[in-house]
Parts: C-alpha cells; sequence; structure tokens
C-alpha cells in the first residue's frame, strides 16, 4: 500500500515538474507556489530616509516561493507583487499541479472503483487535509480536488476553497455532492469531512495534527471513508501511517517527498 502512495505522490511532482520545466524567475504575476518558506507579513512599508523617499525603491526585488498575499483569505497583495519595475516572483503554476492532483484521483476511482466503496453504500467518501486556508498554494490544491470530483461550489464566480469540518450527510454549505457514473453504475462524490490543519502554536501544514485528525476522522466515520487527500506530503504520510496504510486505503499527498517515495 505505501508502494501505491508514493507512485501517487510521485506522479503528482512529475506533472508538475514536467509543466513549470526550468524556469528560474516569472514576473511577479505569475501563479502561485508551494508551502511557505515564511509565515512572516508579507508586505511591510519599505524602509523611508526621513525625507520622504524610499530607500532601495530601485533595486530588483525578489519573492521566492511565496507570494505575498493576505494571510486569512489569500488574497494576493498586488502593492507588493508590483512594487517596481524589476519584482519578481519564483515560484511555479500551482494551479496547473492542483489540476493535475485532482485529475489523478478522479482517474484512480475511475479505474479502481471495485472494491473502492468500502462499505458498499453507493458513496465514495474522502477526507481532506487542509495546508493553510489562507495560502495560495493550499486554496489551489482544495479547489483543484474539489473541482475534479465534482464537489466543488462556487462563491462570486470562484470555488469555495472552506474547509467543511464534518459533512457527514452531504448538507454543507461549502461543498456539494458530486455523481460519477463507471461501468454504468451512479457513485455519489462526498466530502466527509476537511480542516485545516493548524497546532496549538500556530503552525499550519502540521503533520501531527493531520495524524490526529485521521483518527478522529475514522472513529466517527469508519468505513465511509474510502479515499484519503492532502494539501501536501507531510500531512499525507501522518495520515497514512496512522491509519491509511492499515486500512488499505488510497492517499494522495503532493511534493513526492523523500519519505514518500522511498
Amino acid at each position: 500500500m505505501k508502494k501505491l502512495l508514493a507512485l501517487l505522490l510521485a506522479l503528482v511532482m512529475v506533472f508538475a515538474l514536467a509543466a513549470c520545466g526550468g524556469t528560474e524567475g516569472t514576473p511577479s504575476d505569475a501563479p502561485a507556489s508551494d508551502a511557505p518558506a515564511s509565515d512572516a507579513p508579507a508586505s511591510e512599508a519599505p524602509a523611508d530616509s526621513g525625507d520622504g523617499t524610499v530607500a532601495n525603491k530601485d533595486k530588483p526585488l525578489v519573492w521566492f516561493n511565496r507570494q505575498p498575499s493576505n494571510s486569512t483569505t489569500g488574497e494576493l497583495d498586488m502593492a507588493a507583487l508590483t512594487f517596481n519595475d524589476n519584482t519578481y516572483y519564483v515560484g511555479f503554476d500551482a494551479n496547473q499541479g492542483a489540476e493535475l492532483q485532482g485529475t489523478m484521483i478522479l482517474e484512480y476511482i475511475q479505474n479502481n472503483i471495485e472494491g473502492l466503496d468500502r462499505n458498499g453504500d453507493g458513496i465514495i467518501g474522502y477526507v481532506l487535509a487542509v495546508g493553510d486556508i489562507g495560502h495560495n498554494d493550499s486554496i489551489a490544491r482544495t479547489r483543484g480536488v474539489r473541482s475534479a470530483l465534482g464537489t466543488a461550489v462556487e462563491v462570486d464566480g470562484v470555488i469555495d476553497s472552506t474547509p467543511v469540518g464534518t459533512n457527514i450527510d452531504g448538507t454543507s454549505a461549502y461543498v456539494k455532492d458530486g455523481e460519477l457514473e463507471i461501468n454504468g453504475t451512479t457513485y455519489i462524490v462526498r466530502e466527509l469531512a476537511s480542516q485545516e490543519m493548524k497546532n496549538s502554536a500556530g503552525a499550519t501544514w502540521d503533520a501531527a495534527t493531520a495524524g490526529n485528525a485521521i483518527n478522529t476522522w475514522s472513529a466517527t466515520f469508519g468505513d465511509k471513508i474510502d479515499v484519503v487527500v492532502s494539501n501536501n506530503d507531510g500531512m499525507g504520510m501522518a495520515m497514512f501511517n496512522a491509519w491509511s496504510s492499515a486500512n488499505s486505503v488510497p492517499t494522495f499527498g503532493y511534493d513526492a517527498n523523500s519519505d514518500a517515495v522511498a
């Protein structure tokens, strides 16, 4: 089962790398990157020399690994991204990687439907570990999964990425039940649970929190959980080791971390 997880994780990274190639830098309006290099505020007012002139205002500014954004909403800080004509963002296409992850999950369900519905209720239930509700990569990956599986709900023209908490009856306002017709049978696809993996100290993308969450979810939903999904590998491996492996439940992560592909 671990080899299965390793393959799923590796393929996500392979596709993502193939898509973004060897680009060294992209203009400031480039798509989002992977997990945050820092949780410090994305943009602070440049130092003022005292006479009203901004110091270093014409020097190159490079944002690396995370676009400056609102830590709650994920809205991009365009003032920081367009600080001057030499402002750059170095990263990759988060939306494309998110779409590939969602497509991979969908195709896995379609190709392995026999035995995937563990309790035979006609509902393919999945749980989702959300890394950081305000991080552009996390938002993109959550949207990518929901879009591919037909569980997405749009608000003002964009897919809602809000974690549902628990959704055992399919009545959450943040997602809807999807439908898949496979081999002449129609299955419901339901996001049973999702939450931001933030620990008591405020750290997001927290693997230990994800491990605890899957134990709680499995106690609540039991064999209703057919697929486990994570915004990154660290949380995915924590859930895999804590529960998925022993119960032969396919687990999808993102990044191809060494422990996930070993």
